[in-house]
């Protein structure tokens, strides 16, 4: 089996976990060596059964797998440029079992995908991105690298979405929409136009309304 490290032993590191489990269940593949997370190796040396690494004391052989966890895109691409690529390790593409994935599907590398997640034709996604559990990715999509779909997630067809975008749990976005670089959408809300780069969309709470006696 392959080994590899997973960065951050956060939440988003142990869903990693989880999923590497998933994929071995259907395939003997990977071997976790690792989590590397300077904060946590400071408290506990395991978690899952697995070691928890510091930066300066993790492995650095060639033969090494890794991933980052961090759902910030931001904070994730930090990871991938000065630790993973900067170490020289692989770097794999992680999908679900339970993932269909059309023959024109293109992908760079990095990439993560959680379960039940449903990719139309003619997708086109780059590096270091991540889909969470239950997103939907219409036909067409061209996304640059280090895209986040929070769980739930709903891109129309013809949509374009740039570098290091963060689409919260519920998003919805209508079909032919052009997202620019470093957004973020908050959760539930509905996009219904072009955003600019750098813009942060967010919804109002609803108001919550008593009900009569």
């Amino acid at each position: 089996m392959k080994k590899i490290l997973i960065f951050s032993a956060g939440s988003a590191g142990r869903e990693i976990f989880q999923l590497i489990n998933s994929i071995n269940q259907h395939k003997k593949e990977w071997k976790v060596v690792g989590y590397v997370d300077d904060n946590l190796s400071k408290k506990l040396q395991k978690i899952d059964n697995v070691k928890i690494f510091s930066n300066n004391n993790k492995p650095c052989r060639k033969e090494i797998y890794a991933v980052s966890g961090l759902m910030d895109p931001t904070l994730r691409g930090k990871i991938y440029s000065k630790e993973i690529v900067k170490n020289g390790y692989g770097i794999p593409n992680l999908i679900h079992p339970s993932v269909e994935l059309p023959k024109c599907f293109k992908f760079g590398k990095g990439n993560i995908i959680f379960s039940n997640v449903h990719i139309s034709f003619e997708v086109s996604i780059q590096d270091f991105s991540i889909i969470s559990n239950f997103c939907d990715v219409g036909h067409n999509l061209i996304s640059k690298d280090l895209l986040t779909l929070m769980p739930s997630a709903i891109v129309g067809g013809n949509c374009n979405i740039g570098h290091s975008a963060l689409l919260g749990s519920g998003v919805k976005i209508l079909q032919n929409i052009k997202i620019g670089d470093n957004c973020k959408i908050g959760i539930g809300c509905t996009v219904t136009s072009n955003i600019a780069s750098g813009t942060s969309v967010i919804e109002y709470q609803r108001k919550a309304i008593k009900k009569n006696d």
